[in-house]
C-alpha cells in the first residue's frame, strides 16, 4: 500500500512538473523613464495574440502563457495612454524579472481657439436602455480566469468639431464589488478601431449594480476636430469580487443593422467585429460645428432593430465560451449530414447528429440551425438530435405568399417526424421554437414525449413582452412597405408573425400532459411574470430563470443553458 501511494505521488509530481514545463510565466515591472515612477495599470500584450494583462496599481505584472503558443523572437509591447509604446520579446521576458521603462509621449497640441460662435450641447450615440441582449464582459464560465485587458466598444458618429463633455455606459448587471475600466477613444481605420485619440489616462470605478454610468470628461479637455467617427471602447482593468455572488458584468445592447461590436481579449490581439449588434455607449459633447448646429435641441428617437439572422456572435454575447470552431460540420450548412423533406408545399432543410432518443431542435424568428451551434455536440452525445431550419428560415424553402403561424409551422414538424418514422419525440425549442413546440404538444400530443422551451410567449401584447417591443416590430413592418424583393416580403411575414401570434391561454396550457420545462434568461424580453405564469399554468411543469442572461441564453451562457437541458431530458446523463 505504501509502495503504492509512493508511486502515485510521484506519478502527481511528474505531471505537475511537466505540466509547468509547458507553460511561461512571464514577469516585470513597469516604470516612467524620466521619473523612475511605477505605471500603474499599463497594458502588455504579445503582438497579434490572445496573451497578457494589466499591471498593477504599483506597475508590477505576471501572467502565464503555453510555452508552445509563442516562439522566443515574437514582440511583446507594452502601452499606457499618455506614453510611447515599448517592444521587447518574450525570450527577454523569459530571462526572469524586467523593469521596462516608458518614455512620456512627446504629444504636439495645436492651438485650439473657440471663437465666440453658436454652440449645441448634443449626445452621440445610443442613448437607448432597452435590452434585447447583453454584452458581458465577464461571466464565470470563462475557461481563462484573467479577463485584464479585455476590451469592447462601439464606432460612435459625431460632428466636425466637438468638445467632450462626458461618457455614459448603461449597466445591465454588476455582480461585483467594483470593477476599474480605462475609457479609450480611437480613430477608425478600415472600419475598425485603430490611433488612440487621448493624451491622458482616463480610468473609472463601477460601483453601480444597474444603471447609467457618466464618466465626467470636462477636466480632460478632449477637443475632437476633423473626426466624423471615432471608436469608444472600455477595458478591464482590475475588480473586487463580492464573496457568494456570480462573477458577472454586462452592458445593455441590442441587435440593430449596420451597427457592430469590436471587442478583443488582450491590449495586443486582433480586433474582432460582431453585427448587428449596438451597445448603450454614448458621448455627450458641445458641438461647434456640425449637421443642424442652428436646430432645437432633439429628442433622440427609438431606435429600429431587427433581430439577428442567426446569431454569429463568436466570442461576443458572453466574451467567453467560444463556438466549436473544431467541428468537422458546419451546422445549418452541412453537405454531409444535411437532408430535405416536402411539407405542405415547402421544403424544409434539416440536419441530424448523434444517436439515442430524437431531440427535435426548434429555433426562433430569423434565426437557423446554426443558433445551436452551442448545443449541438453536448446533446448529439445522449441523443439522436434533428436540427431543422423551419419553413421561411435559413436554406428551408416556402411561397412567400403563404401566411406563417405557429400551427402551421406545428403541423410541418409533425409530417416530417412522418418522414422520419419518429414519435414520441423530445423537443427543445427557443423563443419562437418554444412557441412551435407548446402547439405540437396541443395539436399533436402523441408525437411529443418531452417538452423544454427558452423564451416562449403565449401571446403578443405588453404583459407578455418587454414593453416597446411590438411597437419596434411595427415599425420594422412599415419600413418594408412596399418593397417586393422577396427577401423584404419574408421578413415582413416574419415580423406579422411576431406581431399577431401566437393566440394561446393559460387555459390552453393545462391540457399538456407531457413533462415540460420552461426556461427564460433573467433579462429577456419575456417579461419574467409572463413565464412564471406559463409554467404555473402547465402542471407539474419546471421553472428555470437564468441569472445573468438574457433571451439569448442558449448562446450567452452555453455550459449552463446544455447542463439544463440534459438534466431534464435525461438526468442519468447530466453528470457524465
Amino acid at each position: 500500500m505504501k509502495t503504492f501511494k509512493l508511486l502515485l505521488y510521484l506519478f502527481l509530481f511528474l505531471a505537475y512538473t511537466s505540466a509547468a514545463s509547458q507553460n511561461l510565466t512571464l514577469i516585470g515591472e513597469i516604470v516612467d523613464r524620466f521619473k523612475n515612477t511605477s505605471i500603474p495599470y499599463a497594458t502588455i500584450g504579445v503582438k497579434g495574440k490572445s496573451f497578457g494583462t494589466v499591471a498593477d496599481e504599483n506597475g508590477r505584472f505576471s501572467f502565464t502563457i503555453p510555452a508552445t503558443a509563442v516562439s522566443d523572437e515574437e514582440q511583446v509591447i507594452v502601452s499606457c495612454v499618455g506614453y510611447k509604446s515599448v517592444e521587447t520579446t518574450v525570450s527577454a521576458l523569459k530571462q526572469g524579472h524586467q523593469l521596462i521603462s516608458l518614455p512620456s509621449a512627446q504629444i504636439n497640441l495645436n492651438e485650439v481657439t473657440v471663437k465666440a460662435r453658436k454652440v449645441k450641447t448634443k449626445s452621440f450615440g445610443r442613448t437607448g436602455n432597452s435590452t434585447m441582449m447583453v454584452s458581458n464582459m465577464y461571466t464565470e464560465n470563462n475557461l481563462v480566469s484573467d479577463e485584464l485587458a479585455k476590451e469592447q466598444g462601439t464606432i460612435i458618429k459625431l460632428d466636425e468639431e466637438v468638445l467632450l463633455k462626458d461618457f455614459n455606459m448603461y449597466v445591465v448587471f454588476n455582480r461585483f464589488k467594483y470593477v476599474k475600466f480605462r475609457l479609450n477613444i480611437y480613430s477608425v481605420k478600415d472600419g475598425l478601431p485603430d490611433k488612440s485619440l487621448l493624451k491622458e489616462d482616463i480610468r473609472f470605478d463601477v460601483t453601480e449594480k444597474k444603471g447609467w454610468v457618466k464618466v465626467d470628461l470636462s477636466n480632460y479637455h478632449i477637443f475632437l476636430e476633423g473626426q466624423d467617427k471615432v471608436a469608444v471602447t472600455i477595458q478591464w482593468l482590475k475588480s473586487e469580487a463580492i464573496e457568494g455572488n456570480r462573477k458577472s458584468f454586462a452592458i445593455s445592447a441590442v441587435p440593430v443593422p449596420s451597427r457592430s461590436v469590436f471587442f478583443r481579449d488582450k491590449s495586443q490581439d486582433q480586433w474582432k467585429e460582431v453585427s448587428p449588434s449596438y451597445l448603450s455607449f454614448y458621448l455627450t459633447a458641445d458641438s461647434y460645428k456640425g449637421k443642424n448646429i442652428n436646430a432645437p435641441s432633439e429628442t433622440p428617437q427609438t431606435e429600429a432593430y431587427v433581430l439577428p439572422d442567426s446569431l454569429k456572435y463568436l466570442r461576443f454575447l458572453a466574451m467567453q465560451t467560444p463556438i466549436n470552431l473544431q467541428s468537422k460540420h458546419r451546422y445549418g450548412d452541412s453537405l454531409e449530414v444535411g437532408n430535405y423533406v416536402n411539407v405542405n408545399s415547402a421544403k424544409l432543410y434539416y440536419e441530424m447528429y448523434g444517436q439515442g432518443e430524437p431531440l427535435l431542435l426548434l429555433h426562433g424568428n430569423g434565426q437557423s440551425i446554426s443558433a445551436f451551434s452551442q448545443q449541438i455536440a453536448s446533446l448529439s452525445k445522449h441523443f439522436r438530435v434533428i436540427a431543422v431550419d423551419t419553413r421561411a428560415h435559413g436554406k428551408s424553402l416556402d411561397d412567400v405568399k403563404v401566411k406563417l403561424t405557429y400551427d402551421l409551422f406545428a403541423s410541418d414538424m409533425k409530417l416530417l417526424l412522418d418522414s422520419l418514422n419518429m414519435k414520441q419525440v423530445n423537443i427543445l425549442g427557443w423563443s419562437d421554437g418554444g412557441n412551435t413546440a407548446l402547439k405540437m404538444a396541443l395539436n399533436h400530443p402523441e408525437y411529443v414525449k418531452n417538452i423544454a422551451i427558452m423564451g416562449a410567449n403565449l401571446f403578443p401584447d405588453n404583459t407578455a413582452l418587454e414593453s416597446g417591443l411590438l411597437e419596434l416590430f411595427n415599425k420594422q413592418l412599415e419600413e418594408l412597405e412596399g418593397k417586393k424583393e422577396e427577401q423584404s416580403l419574408n421578413r415582413a411575414r416574419l415580423l406579422r408573425l411576431l406581431l399577431n401570434e401566437p393566440q394561446m391561454s393559460y387555459k390552453d396550457m393545462s391540457a399538456i400532459r407531457v413533462p415540460v420545462l420552461v426556461m427564460a434568461g433573467e433579462h429577456d424580453v419575456i417579461l419574467e411574470s409572463h413565464t412564471k405564469a406559463i409554467a404555473d399554468s402547465i402542471k407539474g411543469a419546471k421553472l428555470i430563470i437564468f441569472r445573468d442572461a438574457s433571451h439569448y441564453a442558449p448562446q450567452e451562457i452555453p455550459i449552463e443553458f446544455n447542463k439544463a437541458a440534459l438534466q431534464f431530458f435525461a438526468p442519468q446523463s447530466s453528470n457524465l
